[in-house]
């Protein structure tokens, strides 16, 4: 599967024009050392743990996979580890970590919705890897987002980490067969670093190219000025959020 690198935002963070002109032409951005790796690593560390506890991995230079299917668990206990609750309450309070990071990026003051979720993707479990998608296609939303995806561990470039279609998101909600088309953008990326994206940006799971396993945390954001929904309101998608390169002033 060929892959373009995508290049870290991170020397255009004290530049907001030429940070909105790159996410309106890409629909997304990449910043490296987004999020200090020590306030993760508990986080990390949890996840990792509970996966070897299901015998699905190992932890050596890196966490990887025994070979032993993900056998049928239940969810919560990997949305439901401490660190993750932890987050979330801190995201419920304005007092997490990646907010900041998030207005940096975006040139505004941007707020996390309620929730934050880990992704894990096995090494050759394509059952569960996701597939090329708009996640305009999955939620009933008239306005817009951002999605942040942070890796919680290293990823090798292309070694299973998370593909993004540059500039997709221009084409609004696209039909299914033109979802794959085979150009995919991705970065090598270690605890901390982070992709922000559009709600229409296609992306997807890249396979694994080694035993390595993929573990991910993603919040989703919009301006403050925004409401921030309640965890039924994300459910049912009954909310208009505006865009930060919108006209908006506080209320």
């Amino acid at each position: 599967m060929p892959l373009t690198e995508l290049h870290a935002a991170n020397a255009l963070l004290g530049d907001p024009a030429a940070l909105a002109a790159r996410h309106r032409q890409e629909g997304c951005l990449f910043v490296r050392a987004a999020i200090d790796p020590s306030v993760l690593a508990e986080l990390a560390d949890q996840a990792a743990a509970l996966l070897e506890t299901w015998g699905v991995a190992r932890r050596a230079d890196a966490v990887r996979a025994t070979g032993t299917p993900l056998p049928t668990v239940d969810p919560s206990e990997l949305q439901g580890l401490p660190a993750l609750v932890a987050l979330a309450d801190q995201i419920g309070a304005g007092t997490d970590p990646i907010a900041p990071v998030a207005a940096q990026a975006f040139g505004c003051p941007m707020q996390l919705w309620p929730g934050a979720r880990l992704h894990v993707v096995l090494p050759r479990d394509l059952e569960r890897s996701t597939p090329p998608h708009q996640d305009s296609r999955a939620l009933d939303w008239i306005g817009d987002y951002r999605r942040f995806w942070i890796a919680l561990g290293d990823i090798p470039f292309g070694d299973g980490g998370l593909g993004l279609a540059a500039g997709s998101h221009l084409y609004r909600r696209l039909a299914l067969d033109e979802l794959i088309d085979g150009n995919w953008c991705t970065a090598a990326m270690s605890i901390g670093d982070l992709f922000a994206f559009d709600l229409n940006l296609v992306h997807r799971s890249l396979p694994a190219t080694s035993d390595r396993i993929r573990i991910a945390l993603t919040v989703i954001g919009s301006a403050q000025w925004d409401p921030r929904p309640s965890m039924a309101e994300q459910d049912t998608g009954q909310l208009r959020l505006g865009l930060c390169e919108q006209e908006a002033s506080p209320t």
